[in-house]
């Protein structure tokens, strides 16, 4: 995907963006939450592609979903400046959007450090809350909530905090479904949409920083057998392709 003309707004433009009078409503920076995170993937979304990423986030978010409402916050948040609408129908955050889409995407990810770390919540439980928090984080809150959570680089799910320089996938690290049998591996990211299957990886351990052996794929049935550090279990390939891993490293600890 082609990247924004900035890749990374600087310090003085992130906090602009968070001190700004005219901070963006909710539902706007939920658009952008969605957006940057496909960015992040490397997609260019349709607005029916953004419609569906929009349908997963939680319902106390109270957003229109249909085609036609996401359309025109679309051709509102254009006239704002936050996106560009191209000849191929596809969304593309401008300079400002990525610059807003980082900010709202670093205090929704230690929104979700201050649940599970400072909170003790269930992990299955941190986006939903994180929702609930990261709209009114003071830019004061935010620092102090860094330094409190010791400068984390990614979020309890695997995903990078913006502005701290770290990239935005692991070298080396590849989707559960490409992975090699019988090689062991490092979960390093987890889809973190969906409660219910959280639960699951959750209780299996197959959840960030966590050891995994890939046993067995068996693409004709849909599935594959891993062994996490506490159970073997079996993953769709819908669910394996959401999933990143990097190669274990022989002297990490088990």
């Amino acid at each position: 995907m082609a990247r924004p003309r900035k890749s990374r707004a600087n310090a003085n433009a992130q906090t602009q963006a968070s001190d700004a009078p005219d901070r963006l409503s909710p539902v706007t920076e939920n658009y952008l939450l969605s957006l940057y995170k496909m960015w992040e993937d490397s997609e260019i979304p349709t607005l029916t592609r953004l419609t569906e990423a929009l349908r997963q986030l939680p319902p106390t978010e109270g957003l229109g979903t249909s085609v036609p409402s996401v359309a025109g916050m679309l051709r509102r948040m254009e006239k704002q400046g936050l996106v560009e609408i191209g000849s191929d129908k596809r969304i593309r955050l401008t300079d400002r959007g990525t610059m807003e889409g980082e900010s709202i995407a670093r205090r929704h990810r230690l929104a979700e450090w201050l649940v599970v770390r400072l909170l003790g919540m269930e992990l299955h439980e941190a986006h939903i809350e994180a929702h609930q928090l990261e709209h009114g984080m003071s830019p004061a809150l935010e620092a102090k909530l860094m330094e409190r959570l010791g400068h984390p680089t990614h979020s309890p799910f695997g995903w990078p905090i913006p502005g701290n320089g770290s990239p935005g996938a692991t070298p080396g690290a590849v989707t559960l479904d490409n992975a090699t049998s019988g090689a062991s591996y490092v979960v390093d990211r987890v889809p973190e949409e969906d409660a219910q299957l959280l639960q699951f990886l959750d209780g299996a351990r197959l959840v960030p920083g966590r050891r995994m052996t890939l046993l067995e794929a068996m693409p004709y049935l849909g599935v594959m057998q891993v062994e996490t550090e506490v159970d073997s279990i079996s993953i769709g390939y819908n669910v394996a392709q959401q999933i990143m891993v990097r190669p274990a490293d022989p002297e990490e600890p088990s």
